[in-house]
């Protein structure tokens, strides 16, 4: 996992995928970045069923949970670099940059990577709790011709997917790099020719993932638990 440089000339403890208990290294709601211009959050886990790579939703306090769209509550959203083994455990949090692997859900994302990232994804908190809770959620656009036939959802904003294209272009350092001195979610990397294939972990603390994972642009998200109506495609009323 990535290690920090921190902001200016003071040291951040790392690396990213490291879970620390009380006395923590950092207060939360310090950040810091790596080489790459990922911004991080030091936070404190108050579940003990976090896993690295879930979205999880940060208090007012920098307090950090599983992000769930049954909780109806605004807030802003990061993804875990770590899992928490107890409810007090201490990591980072990432906020802002490129994440490879967050934890996905649901049959449309079983082909992690592949060419279905050519139709129009909308990111979303999951809508039930399972394990691992905090999984990313998708809605398609729809081909509507009516604005009554749209549904609602409700939207991570300041989250996207990064196309295919882009994903199997990413050089093989910058994976190794970024995932060095922790389990890998990358099992095979393949710059010219088809996607990246991920492997799969089970477990909390230096794993990535537990299932299915969608490469992401982060700008700082966050949600508002407001229901929106999807937007759609080739409408004509």
């Amino acid at each position: 996992m990535a290690h920090l440089v921190g902001p200016g000339l003071i040291g951040a403890a790392g690396p990213t995928s490291q879970t620390w208990t009380t006395p923590f290294p950092h207060k939360p709601g310090d950040k810091a970045r790596d080489k790459f211009g990922n911004e991080y959050v030091f936070v404190e886990f108050i579940t003990t069923n976090v896993s690295g790579g879930v979205l999880v939703q940060i208090d007012a306090t920098y307090r950090a949970f599983p992000l769930l769209g049954t909780a109806r509550v605004g807030g802003r959203v990061g993804v875990a670099m770590t899992g928490a083994t107890a409810a007090t455990d201490g990591g980072w949090v990432q906020i802002y940059g490129v994440h490879l692997a967050v934890q996905s859900t649901g049959a449309a994302d079983s082909d992690a990577l592949s060419s279905d990232q050519t139709v129009d994804y909308i990111l979303r908190p999951q809508t039930s709790v399972t394990t691992p809770s905090g999984t990313l959620g998708m809605v398609l656009s729809e081909a509507n011709t009516s604005i009554e036939a749209s549904t609602n959802y409700t939207p991570i904003y300041g989250m996207w997917l990064v196309p295919d294209t882009e994903v199997s272009n990413i050089p093989d350092a910058f994976w190794t790099d970024l995932y060095s001195g922790t389990t890998s979610p990358v099992s095979a990397v393949s710059n010219t020719s088809g996607p990246v294939t991920l492997t799969t972990a089970t477990t909390n603390g230096t794993s990535m993932h537990t299932g299915n994972a969608r490469p992401v642009f982060l700008n700082y998200p966050y949600v508002t638990g407001i229901d929106v109506e999807t937007p759609m495609v080739n409408a004509t009323t």
